[in-house]
């Protein structure tokens, strides 16, 4: 089984890990938005898909408690040639926002309706986000979690930059199977600043401003 890199991407939530188990993913590096990577022309077609793959989140309130949950996929694509992943690009269904720690339904909905809001992402004006690969590095040196370097615009309501991800991929006849270590984004880099700290908020109501991802993904030259 060939390994490669890929990203798998992208965003997001609030709501966060408490201080004792404390944000341990690699915070990412973000910048101006990036011109999409061109495949070649006998790279291969890979279908993202949707069944098996998801983005967990959780995030956290300082030093009091966390919240986790998923994000599903839309759709997307990877283009793939000689075992090398050459570009491609996902959408992410932020309608499919969930919760998975809150076992009270009318405390879960409250939550989910909360994180859909103008106060977070604002889903009924933007409900879905994206990530577009502008370019793939194989990784030198590094702890083993991560083969290559995935660099990609991340959209989240309307605003775009490009991020710098570590991520693990395999690649065996018509499967490419990706996951990456859990890092962290900003969420006020994308406008995302209910109770964060660049605007003033402290004390109890204060909630982190960096939220923790770890995407898996899975994508088919057979899936349509």
């Amino acid at each position: 089984m060939k390994k490669l890199s890929l990203f798998a991407s992208l965003l997001a939530v609030l709501f966060f890990v408490a201080c004792q188990n404390s944000n341990s993913g690699q915070a990412v590096e973000t910048g101006e938005a990036q011109d999409a990577a061109t495949a070649s022309e006998g790279a291969v077609t890979y279908a993202i898909d949707k069944e098996a793959s998801v983005i967990m989140w959780e995030g956290y309130k300082p030093a009091k408690y966390s919240h986790t949950g998923i994000i599903q996929l839309k759709d997307g694509s990877l283009a793939v040639n000689e075992g090398n992943i050459e570009g491609g690009s996902f959408v992410i269904d932020m309608t499919t926002l969930t919760n998975l720690d809150v076992e009270d339904p009318k405390d879960k909905a409250k939550l989910e309706g909360h994180l859909k809001s103008g106060d977070f992402f604002e889903v009924d004006k933007y409900p879905t986000g994206q990530f577009e690969i502008t370019k793939v590095e194989p990784m030198t040196g590094g702890d083993g979690n991560a083969t290559h370097k995935i660099t990609g615009n991340l959209t989240l309501k309307g605003i775009t930059k490009s991020i710098e991800l570590p991520a693990n991929v395999a690649i065996d006849g018509d499967k490419v199977v990706a996951t990456t270590p859990e890092f962290t984004i900003n969420r006020t880099e994308w406008d995302v600043k209910f109770n964060s700290g660049v605007i003033g908020t402290v004390g109890d109501a204060l909630i982190a401003d960096d939220v923790k991802l770890k995407i898996d993904l899975m994508a088919s030259s057979s899936v349509r």
